[in-house]
């Protein structure tokens, strides 16, 4: 197989700066009709950039999916949608899990050696965002739930939108194949707004996550070094890593878009301030939480079937979420902690009847935050073995104290206070926009040196380009 090394477009590096300029310029000085087909070669570029190989793969399974959509809406033979829907898994199973299914095979003793073959398979880019989005595409039109006709051109642009393409959102075909025909003009509170959410996504990303980086990265690669204070300040500072991470490259992407015209949908509003582990996925990763619900949970039945089906049918979708991320045990793990944890407080609920003498917010918010992010153990970890490690140090605390670089409780006030306006956001609704005018050269002074900071000290990938 292909070891091609492809250079991934960060938002966070000076080369997309100048490809998002020369495409947000050309874009608004063409006519309306073309932009269409700008974004498409944007789109294009964006993603041949990493590899040409795999931009002609990705391009044939965007082709297969169409030709299938216009074979469907032609015959309407409902029980053909498993063949699209197994075509789509299968690209997935092959590249992402093939290796990960042969070494489960070995470890069960089913085969003696791993297929080598294989061995140098890479992940292509955003495979595992793209088939989720053209399954509840696919499984939309099945549904009924959308019933307009979609040209191919319309198609292409909705799957390889650059902005949202390698780590979401994942778009659902109601919120953006029917905006495309809509004229865009330039509008300067979209313009504010795509501002606005690009600097909140750069501070998270340079500013806090890859500032922050070293220190889980120093604990986790030795976990037995550090005691347990140290072990607990790991947990903690790759929860905000992989947050700020995550979702500032979610901010950028709807800060682009909002730039071209497009609203993309939020992917986090505060989870850490959650007081149940239900709000939590409400609030983290919500358009893959939503789509786990929409196209698995209740395609396993939901709770049609009762108490115990409804159970049941939670813990594989989480478990299957959590194996989604990575093909990994310890993803399966996470999945399973996490699965359990809401299985357990559904159970709870059911049978408390005065659910409002539970235990007051300022307790349950520090409980669900620490039980939830004890489960970025297994998320983090390169094994179940480090994990296993990681926990046991927690008991044995021999280790010695990290040394935490200067300034960090500056970045992690910094952290706390955009945490909270995005839990709170009706706080914003009584400050005008014309008030916050004054603040907007400042505003982008701050952002192109943040955006060039992090590109000359060390332009690091976003985390979940691997997943």
């Amino acid at each position: 197989m292909w070891k091609w090394k492809g250079v991934h477009l960060l938002f966070n590096s000076s080369i997309f700066l100048l490809f998002f300029l020369i495409v947000y310029i050309v874009y608004w000085l063409s006519p309306h009709i073309y932009r269409k087909y700008i974004l498409i070669l944007a789109s294009l570029v964006f993603y041949g950039y990493w590899s040409f190989v795999f931009l002609l793969h990705f391009v044939g399974i965007v082709v297969i999916n169409y030709i299938y959509y216009h074979w469907y809406e032609t015959h309407r033979a409902k029980k053909a949608l498993i063949g699209i829907l197994i075509i789509n898994l299968a690209n997935l199973f092959t590249f992402k899990y093939w290796n990960f299914f042969s070494q489960t095979l070995l470890d069960l003793g089913l085969i003696s050696s791993l297929d080598s073959w294989a061995s140098n398979w890479i992940l292509p880019l955003a495979i595992s965002f793209y088939t989720f989005q053209l399954i509840a595409f696919q499984v939309d039109v099945y549904r009924g739930d959308f019933k307009e006709k979609v040209k191919l051109d319309d198609f292409i642009l909705f799957i390889l939108f650059f902005p949202q393409l390698i780590a979401g959102p994942i778009l659902r075909a109601k919120e953006f194949l029917i905006k495309i025909h809509i004229p865009k003009y330039p509008n300067k509170l979209m313009f504010e707004a795509g501002m606005s959410w690009i600097l909140i996504g750069i501070i998270k990303k340079v500013l806090i996550a890859d500032q922050i980086s070293s220190i889980p990265t120093q604990i986790f690669n030795n976990p037995s070094g550090f005691n347990s204070v140290s072990l607990l300040i790991g947990v903690y500072f790759f929860a905000m890593q992989i947050y700020c991470d995550f979702a500032g490259y979610t901010d950028i992407a709807r800060g682009c878009s909002a730039l071209l015209g497009y609203k993309l949908p939020p992917n986090f509003t505060g989870p850490f301030l959650s007081s149940s582990f239900q709000e939590f996925w409400r609030r983290w990763h919500i358009t893959l939480s939503s789509w786990l619900r929409d196209y698995l949970y209740f395609a396993l039945g939901g709770s049609k079937n009762g108490y115990l089906m409804s159970y049941i049918n939670l813990f594989i979708t989480m478990v299957l979420g959590g194996l989604w991320h990575g093909a990994n045990y310890t993803f399966i793990m996470w999945g399973v902690w996490m699965g359990t944890l809401l299985c357990v407080e559904r159970f709870w609920f059911a049978i408390k009847k005065d659910k409002k003498k539970f235990w007051p917010r300022w307790i349950k918010v520090p409980l669900i935050f620490h039980v939830s992010i004890m489960s970025l153990v297994f998320f983090r970890a390169d094994s179940i073995k480090t994990s296993i490690a990681y926990f046991k140090s927690f008991f044995i605390n021999q280790g010695v104290m990290i040394e935490l670089p200067n300034g960090v409780g500056y970045l992690i006030l910094l952290f706390i206070i955009l945490h909270v306006f995005e839990y709170y956001p009706n706080i914003f609704k009584n400050i005008k926009i014309r008030k916050l005018e004054w603040a907007l050269l400042p505003s982008l002074i701050v952002f192109f040196s943040l955006w060039v900071a992090g590109t000359v000290s060390e332009v690091r990938s976003f985390i979940y380009f691997q997943f």
